[in-house]
């Protein structure tokens, strides 16, 4: 008995609310949330087999993630807040067969929809072929950092990443560039980019001289 009576009592356990109470709290949290997030004006998807566009709004989405407070399942609520149109109605029947999706699963749904596989698998036979051509070292890796993100298994190392954007240069950047083994794609593109403002002086010399020999 004198045990029993040391035992500090317990604090009662608080009231759990009702459903009713506690769906409104969760309605009332999404609807703030949602009001917080359209302060970023985050960009809009409305219709169409248009890969590109669908691609530019999931960048778009998870660029304003990576600084948004929200969990895996509020991601979903909020990107499907800014679908609009016949992309709207396409979700609505989506979350009737699909409940509970995660992030990774509605950007599954939603490019097996808007981005159809045989699209991707077109962007990644192009990212294979990608060569720079006539395009300047600036024009050749803002195309090459667009593909790259369809072939994710050819650049998923430093390495890979160097060797791949390397080889796709024009030889007279190329045999600058190759010489000096760089380990890393941050360091083959400074040297691009130097390797090519090189060779415009040079040209532009060399066709100074040319005028010159003309004019005498």
């Amino acid at each position: 008995l004198r045990q029993q009576q040391q035992q500090p009592q317990q604090p009662p356990a608080p009231p759990v609310p009702p459903p009713a109470v506690q769906d409104f709290h969760v309605e009332a949290r999404t609807i703030t949330l949602t009001k917080e997030f359209n302060k970023m004006k985050p960009p809009s998807f409305k219709r169409g087999i248009e890969p590109m566009k669908a691609e530019v709004w999931v960048l778009g989405i998870e660029k304003l993630f990576d600084v948004f407070p929200c969990t895996a399942a509020q991601k979903v609520q909020l990107a499907a807040y800014t679908l609009e149109d016949e992309a709207r109605r396409w979700w609505m029947l989506t979350r009737t067969v699909h409940q509970g999706l995660t992030w990774d699963r509605f950007l599954e749904l939603f490019y097996d929809k808007y981005f159809p596989q045989s699209m991707r698998d077109k962007k990644v036979t192009k990212f294979d072929t990608l060569r720079q051509g006539n395009k300047t070292v600036a024009e050749f890796e803002a195309q090459f950092a667009e593909l790259a993100r369809f072939a994710p298994h050819m650049v998923d190392t430093e390495y890979k990443q160097a060797c791949k954007f390397e080889g796709g240069l024009r030889s007279a950047i190329l045999d600058k560039v190759n010489m000096l083994k760089l380990p890393t794609y941050v360091d083959v593109l400074e040297r691009a980019v130097i390797a090519e403002g090189n060779l415009a002086t040079q040209s532009r010399i060399s066709e100074w001289k040319g005028k010159r020999q003309n004019t005498q």
